[in-house]
């Protein structure tokens, strides 16, 4: 092993600054993200046996589907609709900007507008149908993969749980918040299957853009608050 692979390979796994560990785990779960994306959009187009599995897996959940079930799905999907989503959107940005945590609302901006092109572009280009109108809860007109209320629900909810931990002080609460929060989000996720307006790889498609998104949102925040103490420091 030479001495500058040596000195390279400190440098990633030094613990105390961010460009050295924390940057490489962003970095590695960034691209395991991605290349898992890659791999599930690629079955997607070539068929594979995961689009048997889809339509299989949705219509045994049509099967078994209570009316009182999907009412609670419903109400719990909306959570993570256009209007909804747009409110909250809205409320955190003025609460980010009142506290004058602008790296915050950077990160959150970024965040946001990076998931929405995203699911845009993938619908236009994988061009997937929905699950059939027979076994779908309510029409939805646009396409199917990704899911973008699973992809919004990792990306902005995922942000706020983030935020939350990131300034709760007691360990028990920052791991309550946790579970709550991707509670939510896998609920979010599992109800756009239940109302049979997505297949499940459009829920994990989405779960994983709104991973990819939010790796990059909580990246730019961690990198803004090391400079910035770097900054301090010098001072």
């Amino acid at each position: 092993m030479s001495f500058g692979f040596r000195s390279f390979l400190k440098k990633r796994l030094e613990r105390k600054v961010f460009t050295g560990l924390p940057l490489t785990l962003f970095v590695s779960l960034f691209l395991i993200l991605l290349a898992t994306l890659i791999g599930l959009t690629e079955s997607i187009v070539n068929s594979a046996p995961i689009v048997k599995l889809d339509a299989s897996f949705s219509q045994f959940i049509f099967l078994y589907r209570s009316a009182t079930l999907a009412k609670m799905f419903y109400i719990i999907t909306n959570f993570a609709d256009q209007i909804t989503i747009s409110v909250l959107l809205a409320i955190t940005l003025a609460y980010f900007y009142f506290k004058k945590e602008l790296a915050y609302l950077y990160a959150l901006i970024l965040n946001f507008i990076g998931t929405e092109a995203s699911v845009y572009f993938i619908k236009i280009f994988i061009n997937r149908d929905r699950p059939s109108a027979n076994i779908a809860y309510y029409i939805e007109n646009s396409k199917s993969f990704p899911s973008g209320h699973a992809t919004i629900a990792v990306a902005f909810f995922g942000f706020i749980i983030y935020y939350l931990v990131r300034h709760s002080v007691k360990k028990n609460g920052r791991t309550l918040l946790t579970l709550l929060g991707f509670f939510l989000i896998a609920l979010i996720g599992f109800s756009r299957i239940y109302l049979g307006v997505h297949y499940l790889s459009d829920v994990l498609g989405g779960f994983l853009i709104g991973g990819l998104w939010l790796v990059i949102g909580i990246t730019f925040r961690e990198h803004h608050f090391y400079t910035t103490s770097l900054k301090k420091g010098k001072n």
